[in-house]
Parts: structure tokens; C-alpha cells; sequence
């Protein structure tokens, strides 16, 4: 099974993106657009993971969640990874919440990493991703991506979600949710 640990968008701001990626879209070529009602914030991502591995996480995952009041995000404005002049990653930035957000990701990585999956290579960097740059003379207008968008949503849960690779794109299935507690 291939797993991943997110949030999930809210409604609100799924159509947000939606309709950025319609302002955005026709100034940038070669890039494969993300399904906005697939949108969300990547925690981590743990691969190819046999099933045994959901068992030995989920109590950890519950736990993280115990631990973490819910709390407000932003996004805001936008850029690419790994830089301008070699696009892969186009993604819009958290503004609010981003403290929580990194604490948040860091205990689940610690949690994923108890399971015996190794930690990633680099820092978490909290960002949703717009779209992945398929074709090397892919253009992307700047202006627009980097003042990004006005968006908020209420953080109140995360999931384990299996990621089914088709030709279509990805096809995401939310194993277990995790409620986070809420402020007193």
C-alpha cells in the first residue's frame, strides 16, 4: 500500500484552489494540475508500506492527535520547488498556523518513524502543491503564483490515506482519521 499522512482541505478552500488554478493555469505550460478536491497538506509520506504497518501506526497516529489542539491555517503566497529556473513543485505557502502545522508534522514523523520508516531527508516545509512541472520547457508565470491566494479553514482532524497510482492520476482512500482535541 502506498500511505501518506495529511489534512485534508475544507470544502471552502478546496474551491479556492480550484479557482486560482483557473486564473493560474493558462500562463503556465507543461504542468499537470493537482485535483482540487484531492487538495491537501502533506504530513508524511510513507510509500509503499506493507498492511501490517497500518496496525502498528494507528495507535501512535492517535496518540499525535491527543496531544495537539485543534487550530486555524492560511495559505498565502506561492513559489516552486527547487527554484525558478528548475520548476517541479509549484505550491502555495501556509501563513497561519504554520507553527502548529510543523509541530504537528514533526511528532507524526516521529510517530512513522517509530514503525521503523526512515525520516526524511530534509525539514518539513508546510506548503499544498499546485501541480508538478511534467516537461522540462515548462513555463510558469510568477507574479500571480507568488501572491497566491486568501484562504482559512479550522484544523480539527489528520488521515492515513492510501494513494492508488492510474493513468487518470492518483485515487485517494482515507484509511483512519484522527481527531484532534478541541480548545477548551
Amino acid at each position: 500500500m502506498r500511505l501518506f499522512v495529511a489534512v485534508n482541505l475544507s470544502c471552502q478552500l478546496q474551491q479556492i484552489i480550484a479557482e486560482f488554478v483557473k486564473i493560474v493555469a493558462p500562463n503556465a505550460t507543461g504542468v499537470k494540475w493537482v485535483n482540487s478536491s484531492q487538495a491537501h497538506l502533506t504530513l508524511f509520506f510513507l510509500g509503499e508500506q506493507p498492511i501490517s504497518q497500518i496496525s502498528r501506526l494507528s495507535p501512535l497516529l492517535r496518540s499525535v492527535a491527543d496531544q495537539n489542539r485543534i487550530f486555524f491555517i492560511s495559505l498565502g503566497g506561492g513559489g516552486v520547488f527547487p527554484s525558478w529556473t528548475a520548476p517541479r513543485i509549484l505550491w502555495l505557502g501556509v501563513e497561519e498556523g504554520k507553527a502548529a502545522l510543523t509541530l504537528l508534522a514533526n511528532q507524526v514523523t516521529e510517530a512513522c518513524c517509530q514503525t521503523g520508516i526512515p525520516k526524511p531527508g530534509r525539514p518539513f516545509t508546510p506548503h499544498l502543491t499546485l501541480g508538478r512541472v511534467k516537461a522540462s520547457s515548462a513555463v510558469v508565470e510568477a507574479k500571480t503564483l507568488t501572491n497566491g491566494v486568501d484562504g482559512r479553514m479550522l484544523v480539527e482532524e489528520f488521515a492515513l490515506i492510501e494513494s492508488k497510482l492510474t493513468p487518470q492520476g492518483p485515487i485517494y482512500r482515507e484509511i483512519e482519521t484522527y481527531q484532534l482535541r478541541s480548545n477548551p
